[in-house]
C-alpha cells in the first residue's frame, strides 16, 4: 500500500473507531474491516470481550491492537494494562508481572494506568 493510501485508511478506521460508528462490538469490526491494524478498534472490541468475560478473545483483541498503529498512543498502555489483568484473572501471575512492568517502563499514566500498574503489582486484580 502507498504511504499516502495507507495514512488515509488509517485517518479513516480511526475516525470511524472514536466515533459513534463503532459503539458497539460489531461496528468495530466493521471498523477492523476497513483498517485491520486499528488499535483503538481493536482496543474497543478487547474491552467488549474483557467484559462480557471472554479473556481469551479479549486478550487476542489487545495483541492485535500492540500490533497495530498504535494510534491513539494511550492504547498501547491500556493494552498491556489489560493483558496483566487477564492473566491475573486466569492465574499467570507471572505474566500479569510482566504487563505491569511494561507499564510502568513506558511511564505513560494516562488515565491512571502507571497508577493502577504499580497497585496490580502490589495486589493482584481481581474482577470487580
Amino acid at each position: 500500500m502507498k504511504p499516502l493510501l495507507a495514512v488515509a485508511v488509517l485517518s479513516i478506521g480511526i475516525a470511524f473507531a472514536q466515533s459513534k460508528d463503532c459503539d458497539s462490538l460489531e461496528k468495530c469490526q466493521e471498523a477492523i474491516k476497513v483498517s485491520p491494524r486499528n488499535s483503538l478498534a481493536h482496543y474497543r472490541v478487547g474491552e467488549v470481550y474483557f467484559r462480557q468475560g471472554n479473556y481469551q478473545m479479549a486478550a487476542n483483541e489487545f495483541r492485535e491492537s500492540l500490533g497495530g498503529y498504535r494510534e491513539p498512543k494511550w492504547t498501547e498502555i491500556w493494552s498491556h494494562l489489560n493483558l496483566g489483568r487477564i492473566y491475573d484473572l486466569t492465574n499467570q501471575r507471572d505474566r500479569a508481572l510482566n504487563e505491569y512492568r511494561i507499564v510502568l517502563r513506558l511511564n505513560d499514566n494516562s488515565g491512571g494506568a502507571v497508577d493502577q500498574a504499580t497497585q496490580y503489582i502490589e495486589t493482584p486484580y481481581k474482577s470487580q
